[in-house]
């Protein structure tokens, strides 16, 4: 099984089944695996979200302008839908999440779906 920890930002949507999918540096799981979704590991707030099966493991990069899952580039409409998939409002606030996180003009990671 792999556990997958999740901030206070997106746990509700996790739970309630509106995200189903998350964007990661390494992608520790391969379609198939068990998933365990929480919230606050490590902590004495620690919560279960849900189980899940990964459906599919692909890689992604993330660029101001760009979005690019398994060498297929999203353009506008489909990078907002993408991103509101992950939890996000458009691919800007997308975007400005990423670049406050990692602070590099260029993503590159896995987005695994279950």
């Amino acid at each position: 099984m792999v556990a997958i920890n999740f901030s206070e930002r997106f746990a509700g949507a996790v739970e309630r089944g509106e995200k189903r999918q998350t964007i990661r540096r390494e992608a520790r799981c391969k379609p198939g695996d068990q998933l365990q979704l929480y919230t606050g590991q490590r902590t004495k707030h620690c919560r279960k979200l849900r189980d899940a099966v990964c459906l599919d493991v692909a890689p992604i990069s993330i660029t101001r302008g760009t979005l690019t899952v398994n060498g297929s580039v999203y353009m506008s409409d489909t990078a907002a839908a993408f991103a509101r998939a992950d939890g996000f409002s458009d691919y800007d606030d997308m975007w400005n999440w990423f670049y406050s996180q990692y602070k590099q003009t260029l993503f590159t990671g896995h987005v695994i779906k279950w």
